[in-house]
């Protein structure tokens, strides 16, 4: 994403109703969202950034949502979406994948091994695909 369309974003957002608190939210998944299409692949279209806590973006000529989740707050990515909400969210909106995107800045240093993700917390088995995506390297990792 170009600097000036992160700008217009970020500029319609601080023009919205939302509070204070869920236009940081929005932000910084737009920031996310920027990042990880820099870092995994340019061409990746976005479609809609603002629906639910899920981003459309358009990969290899489909739709995709994609969800990001801090690192240390992995409980709610297989707590918040199950199997049914993701199944009925995928009819909603016409998406062939989910994608969970876990996001780090620790680097080398992460507190544990990212590999062991999805079978931790069953995570394979709700989202289609599984990225690693270290912020401050501009790193993507595919773990699933």
């Amino acid at each position: 994403m170009k600097v000036e369309s992160f700008l217009e974003i970020v500029e319609e957002i601080e023009h919205s109703c939302l509070s204070a608190e869920r236009q940081e939210e929005m932000i910084t998944k737009v920031a996310d969202l920027s990042r990880f299409i820099q870092s995994y692949d340019p061409s990746i279209e976005i479609v809609s950034w603002m629906r639910y806590r899920v981003s459309i973006i358009r990969h290899s000529g489909a739709s995709k949502g994609v969800i990001f989740c801090d690192h240390k707050d992995l409980f709610s990515a297989s707590t918040y979406y199950s199997n049914a909400n993701l199944a009925a969210l995928k009819k909603l909106d016409q998406l062939e994948e989910v994608w969970l995107v876990v996001i780090s800045s620790c680097g080398a240093d992460s507190p544990r091994p990212l590999k062991n993700l999805p079978a931790d917390q069953s995570l394979d088995k709700i989202y289609d695909k599984i990225f690693s995506l270290d912020f401050l390297q501009s790193e993507v990792q595919i773990i699933k």
